[in-house]
């Protein structure tokens, strides 16, 4: 056994018991955590506003501090960019600034500190020692290469401070015991062409032995497919007479296609993260023979949660964030009620409000889910609030979906009388379908219609763009309505009822024809 295995098999063994700790005292270490955040936080210029120093307790936190969301802490963040070393929303320096995706406008850029920092990695490394401690054999990933996407650390700055997105950032302040296993490396996460891109990642995978993906999930499996379906040949000529091709040889077919499970023997792990992961689980479980698909869950304010035990699912850290939830009923309530975890009930559904050391104060993440145990915490089907279809982690929104339909009509200035759009996934694939209904004789060209949508939503939407290019989405499909879907909703609601602009349920597929 290599020192590598020797040494993360030691922590691995001190880890799980951390890990029983905290799935065993939830509400407990919450509650401890709560006070923590308030205690260090309390002279900073929001915490002197909220009172932080007089706050004893949960619910004195409850009734003291409103809930707050991004358009609310928007001062302070403003604040923070003139003054990054402390004291508006934390008492720590801010060391990097993490760009959103921008799925309800314009991209945020929201402050990181040294502080949430290690939260983020301690959270990480717990659910990689869960991952290590779930099967005797999972430590063999340690013999390998763990390939990672990632993006630009940097690409801007705010007053000296760097500006980038999570995955770079977060790839640099890689625990170290992980970081020499990680393929490739910033020259490759910093290429912005993805053609480019991805053919470097597809030469790092065969030259090396590769015992993980990790990465937004639909991202790995943009690459799985190419390598699969496009990458052999181009694979075999770029190494012939090496090592490296004799391998891509042995494992292409007679018509060219990649069988990953012998390119790939060793892989072992499928690290999930960004978009719900059951629509693509049973694909990912058929096309490799003996991976493991392990979920962690955060986003640009912290790290929220990851699997702990082999059971699917997402065990929330007690030790990380306070977490208080507002039940699915209620999430466009004015004044909505807010539970702490301890009232959440199994099989229900809601949207996760958090408190952490990052600065992040009974903060609505705009998160949804649904908790399957309460002993321990898990969640699952986690997806955006409100009208938002986010297959492969682009976050399409109703206001999305309205703009790219009006300028797909004004460029083939085709009449539209009514449409729903369809968020899909069938056989490991995502992609949209247009389910519309045009003025009637005129005569439709399909492909024109769809260009104009797919060109007009990559403009407004860059991860839907960036998704298409990388195959991560498939085209988009357009169908042709034969009965208004509008009309049945007032129908069955009332006359003030709003069209289905947006929607994952594809059974409507069923009563309509692809063009």
């Amino acid at each position: 056994m290599s020192i590598m295995r020797r040494l993360v098999g030691v922590i691995a063994k001190k880890k799980h018991r951390e890990i029983e700790y905290i799935l065993s005292r939830p509400i407990e270490l919450m509650e401890k955590k709560l006070l923590d955040i308030l205690h260090r936080h309390k002279d900073t210029i929001y915490g002197r506003v909220h009172g932080f120093g007089e706050i004893g307790g949960e619910e004195e936190f409850r009734s003291s501090v409103a809930l707050s969301d991004s358009q609310s802490i928007k001062k302070y963040l403003h604040m923070t960019y003139e003054n990054p070393r402390g004291g508006v929303l934390t008492a720590d320096d801010v060391i990097w600034y993490l760009q959103t995706s921008g799925t309800t406008g314009k991209p945020k850029r929201l402050p990181l500190t040294r502080t949430s920092l290690k939260e983020v990695s301690k959270g990480t490394m717990l659910s990689w020692m869960g991952f290590i401690n779930a099967e005797s054999e999972n430590i063999r990933i340690l013999d390998g290469k763990l390939v990672t996407f990632g993006a630009p650390a940097v690409l801007d700055h705010i007053n000296g401070i760097p500006v980038g997105y999570a995955t770079g950032v977060y790839a640099q302040f890689q625990n170290k015991l992980f970081q020499r296993l990680i393929v490739p490396g910033e020259s490759v996460f910093n290429i912005m062409n993805m053609e480019e891109k991805l053919w470097e990642y597809a030469k790092i995978s065969v030259r090396n032995n590769i015992t993980a993906l990790q990465g937004i999930t639909t991202l790995s499996l943009a690459l799985v497919r190419r390598m699969q379906s496009l990458y052999g040949p181009e694979l075999a000529r770029e190494f012939a007479g090496t090592d490296t091709g004799r391998r891509v040889k042995q494992a292409i077919d007679d018509e060219g296609h990649l069988d990953l499970n012998i390119l790939w023997p060793n892989l072992r792990l499928f690290v999930a993260t960004g978009v719900d992961t059951d629509p693509y689980r049973e694909w990912i479980n058929d096309t490799f023979q003996n991976v493991t698909i392990w979920e962690m869950y955060g986003g640009s304010e912290g790290f929220y949660g990851g699997q702990l035990l082999p059971e699917p699912g997402i065990q929330l850290m007690p030790n990380i964030n306070y977490y208080e939830f507002i039940p699915q009923s209620e999430i466009d309530s004015d004044d909505p009620t807010v539970i702490p975890l301890s009232e959440v009930k199994k099989g229900c559904r809601y949207e996760m409000v958090i408190t952490n050391l990052n600065g992040y104060v009974r903060y609505r993440t705009g998160d949804m889910m649904t908790f399957t145990s309460t002993d321990p915490y898990t969640v699952r089907s986690i997806a955006r609030k409100g009208r938002v279809v986010n297959l492969s982690g682009e976050k399409v929104s109703e206001a999305h979906i309205n703009k790219s339909i009006h300028e797909a009509c004004k460029k083939t200035r085709y009449g539209i009388q009514d449409y729903t759009v369809v968020g899909v996934v069938e056989n490991g694939v995502a992609h949209y379908s247009i389910v519309a209904m045009f003025e009637g004789g005129v005569e439709i060209d399909p492909l024109e219609f769809v260009s104009n949508f797919e060109r007009a939503l990559g403009e407004i939407n860059l991860e839907f763009r960036f998704n298409r290019e990388t195959g991560a989405l498939g085209p988009t499909r357009l169908y042709r309505m034969k009965s208004s879907l509008f009309e049945e909703v007032i129908e069955k609601t009332h006359l003030q009822a709003k069209p289905r602009v947006l929607t994952d349920d594809s059974t409507i597929l069923a009563t309509c024809e692809q063009y």
